[in-house]
C-alpha cells in the first residue's frame, strides 16, 4: 500500500477512515509533524497527544481536499497542521484555562495555605484579644499614659497629642513608648 500516490490513498481514506491507507498517509507526511513539534511548544502535549492531533487534521483534510484545484496535498496538510497548532498555542494561554493550570491543591499543600491564607476566625479572635488587652491597659496607665494612648488610638500625631494636651513632645513620647511596652507585656500574657 505504500507505492500507492496521495490520490489513491485519498480516495481509500475517504471511502472508510477505518482504512489503513490513513496511517501509510499519516507515516509518508510524519516529518512534517516532525517540523513543527521541534519549532512549537504547546504547554502539556506530549508525543501522542502531537501525534492524535496531527491523526485528526489529517483525517479532517484528506476529506476536505479537493485534486481539482491542482494544489499539493502534503502542502495543504502542513498549512492546515499549522494552524491547528497555532490554535492549540493560542488555547492553552488565555486566561480562561489559565485559572485551571493555576489551581493548587489545597490538601496537597496543607502547610503552605495554612501559611499564607488568613483565617478570618482567627483575626477575629486576634481583634478580641487586643480590644480585651486594651480594657486591661487602661487600668494600668498613668494619666498621662492614658491621654496619650487614647489620642494616638484616634489616630493623632504626638505633636498634636502634645499640643491638645500641653505637653512637651518629649513627654508624650515617653509616654507612648511606655503605654506600648505595657501593651506588649499584656498580650505575651
Amino acid at each position: 500500500m505504500t507505492e500507492l500516490t496521495d490520490e489513491q490513498l485519498l480516495a481509500l481514506i475517504r471511502e472508510s477512515l477505518e482504512s489503513p491507507a490513513l496511517l501509510v498517509l499519516f507515516d509518508r507526511y510524519r516529518p512534517v509533524l516532525y517540523k513543527l513539534q521541534s519549532r512549537y511548544f504547546i504547554p502539556g502535549y506530549d508525543r501522542d497527544d502531537w501525534n492524535q492531533e496531527a491523526l485528526l487534521v489529517l483525517c479532517r483534510v484528506a476529506q476536505r481536499f479537493e485534486i481539482s484545484r491542482g494544489k499539493s496535498f502534503g502542502g495543504f496538510y502542513r498549512q492546515a497542521l499549522r494552524f491547528r497548532v497555532y490554535d492549540l498555542i493560542r488555547r492553552s494561554q488565555t486566561k480562561k484555562r489559565l485559572a485551571g493550570q493555576q489551581a493548587v491543591s489545597l490538601e496537597a499543600n496543607r502547610t503552605f495555605v495554612s501559611d499564607t491564607v488568613r483565617d478570618t476566625r482567627w483575626t477575629l479572635r486576634e481583634s478580641l484579644e487586643v480590644q480585651e488587652a486594651v480594657v486591661r491597659l487602661a487600668k494600668r496607665l498613668s494619666s498621662v499614659e492614658h491621654t496619650v494612648f487614647g489620642g494616638l488610638l484616634r489616630g493623632e500625631s504626638l505633636q498634636r497629642i502634645a499640643r491638645k494636651h500641653q505637653l512637651t513632645v518629649l513627654q508624650v513620647s515617653g509616654a507612648a513608648h511606655r503605654s506600648r511596652m505595657k501593651l506588649r507585656e499584656l498580650l505575651v500574657e
